[in-house]
Parts: C-alpha cells; structure tokens; sequence
C-alpha cells in the first residue's frame, strides 16, 4: 500500500514500507552500466572479473542505491520527492541473486505544506545476508497530494 491509498495522518514512526524484491540479470548490469555511462569492467565482463580477484561481475553499488529509491518513491506516491538518499554497500552483488529492499519510518515531520519522512533502508540478499545498510532516505509528501485525492 502506498501513501496514496491511504491518509498521511497515518504515517507513524516504525511503519514498514512494502519490500521490493528484485532479482539480479547480467542484461540488466549491462543496461544500467549504460545508462549511468559506467563502463567498469567489472559491472559486465566475467573473464576480466575474475582476473581482478572477483567470483565474476559484480552490481554497481549505485544500482543498489536505485533499487531503495524506487521502493521509497513507490511506496510515498507520485508526487513525494526524495530530498535525500544515504547508504553503505556492505557486500557484493552477482548475477543470479536475488535481492529483498526494506525499510522502516524512523522519524515524521509535519509543516504547513509538507509531511517529511526519514526512513531506515536496508538491502538483503536471497541469503539473508545484509548487502547494504546502514541506509536512509528522506522524503518530502505535500499535503496537497492528499486533498487532490
């Protein structure tokens, strides 16, 4: 459920946002690698990985980042902006893994036009072990978006 499907009066401290799950594909690393005009090796070429010393290609960590992001903005709504986005990569990402984004209310602020919301993020892997965190985000509701509703 998303702020938008329910009152901003209702966000309270220690709410969860809903997971996202995603799971990682080469053509994927090799698409975002692309898009970001992040040509590191070691995001797509298994040979020159392995020559590093890595298992083979590896996510890049910004990629990681996108993942939270998108499961901050999907779970505050269209019209939320994220004023901010911390986090500490804690572990390496490969092809084949599949990864679990979650997080949690830490704090809410209320102004005349704006609900903020800190979360506390934070990244597994398909082995429960924490890839990245610690990890927070704030984000920024207007009140208007209720009212329109």
């Amino acid at each position: 459920m998303n702020v938008a499907t329910r009152s901003l009066q209702d966000i309270a401290v220690g709410d969860s946002l809903p997971t996202l799950e995603k799971k990682i594909y080469l053509p994927k690393m090799m698409a975002y690698a692309a898009a970001t005009w992040d040509f590191a090796r070691i995001h797509y070429d298994a040979a020159y990985s392995r020559s590093q010393g890595l298992p083979g290609p590896v996510v890049d960590g910004q990629m990681l980042g996108a993942f939270l992001a998108q499961m901050v903005q999907q779970w505050a709504g269209p019209r939320s902006f994220l004023q901010s986005l911390s986090f500490q990569n804690r572990g390496m990402v490969h092809p084949g893994d599949t990864l679990t984004c979650g997080g949690r209310v830490a704090n809410v602020q209320r102004d005349v036009e704006n609900l903020l919301v800190e979360c506390d993020l934070w990244l597994d892997n398909q082995k429960g072990e924490r890839v990245l965190g610690p990890a927070s985000a704030t984000v920024s509701i207007p009140f208007q978006a209720e009212a329109e509703e």
